[in-house]
């Protein structure tokens, strides 16, 4: 009986002291500051953590520092974090980075590829099939889903293509903000609204979801700079270059690649070194929507 006590006491100090050994390389692992990663986005914040949870988990890995999301809600928010540190680098929309950048509150380092392969994209303008609305002239006095006003392909863009063509949307429709690509759709699709607009890729992607057969393309704007990840003004610069490094070679490796077809469904294939030359084309879209 002694004997047996003494193998059970040894066996649980051999584990005991395993869990603590785990447990401490698990802490240890990243000793440095931890590095908040800020997502704008109109998706719901739980969907958001779940489709990024990959990328920060593999970016982490690379740079040995923990990195956190964090998702503020609106363009003030961002702005505000990115003002008091409360985000260090963050995913935005071409148009939100434009304004930040132009405030002094951000440097990009990165610009999404679209599984387009481009930097680019175009929005488009739908209908209903069975609409008398063939043109966007023909829009006005028409209600108009946008998706967000601080939106690149879902106002920026096609706001901008309807002025060019006469249309004025702040005043001869009726602008609604939907904030969701499915509300959109949806919308339209049961005769709510007269006309959707989204960024193009995302409409095709959204057609793999929801039956889109009803629906009509009658026009695409002018193309406008796809996603980009930047980063706040007063960053080191030591760890930009390292992120910047991290994220631009990331189809080099195996798991980096992985990680990329993951992000695939949010029309991601890979992220470039930012060309602010791309900006002369977000500046040309706000002369012509008259923002």
């Amino acid at each position: 009986m002694k004997s047996k006590r003494m193998i059970c006491s040894f066996f649980f100090f051999q584990l005991s002291f395993l869990f603590s050994t785990v447990f401490q390389t698990a802490s240890a692992q990243y000793t440095q500051e931890t590095i908040r990663f800020g997502i704008l986005s109109i998706a719901p914040p739980a969907r958001i953590h779940a489709k990024w949870q990959p990328f920060v988990k593999y970016v982490s890995k690379e740079l040995g520092r923990e990195v956190k999301i964090v998702v503020p809600r609106g363009f003030k928010k961002m702005k505000a974090a990115a003002e008091t540190g409360k985000v260090d680098f963050f995913y935005v929309n071409s148009h939100v980075f434009y304004r930040l950048k132009k405030a002094g509150k951000a440097t990009g380092i990165g610009q999404m590829e679209n599984i387009g392969g481009s930097i680019l994209s175009s929005s488009d303008i739908f209908v209903r099939n069975d609409s008398d609305i063939k043109t966007v002239e023909q829009l006005k006095g028409k209600s108009v889903a946008f998706v967000s006003p601080m939106g690149a392909g879902g106002y920026l863009a096609p706001r901008a293509h309807m002025y060019t063509k006469g249309v004025n949307t702040k005043e001869q429709t009726k602008e609604v903000f939907t904030k969701n690509l499915t509300n959109s759709i949806h919308k339209v699709l049961l005769g709510e609204i007269n006309a959707g607009t989204m960024c193009g890729v995302n409409y095709k992607l959204m057609g793999k979801k929801i039956d889109t057969g009803e629906l009509r393309v009658i026009a695409q704007s002018s193309p406008y700079p796809e996603n980009v990840i930047a980063v706040r003004s007063n960053m080191n610069l030591n760890l930009m270059k390292e992120f910047k490094k991290v994220i631009v070679s990331m189809p080099e490796s195996i798991e980096g690649q992985k990680v990329l077809d993951l992000m695939n469904s949010m029309k991601i294939k890979r992220f470039l070194a930012y060309d602010a030359k791309s900006e002369a084309l977000t500046e040309e879209l706000l002369r012509a929507g008259k923002f």
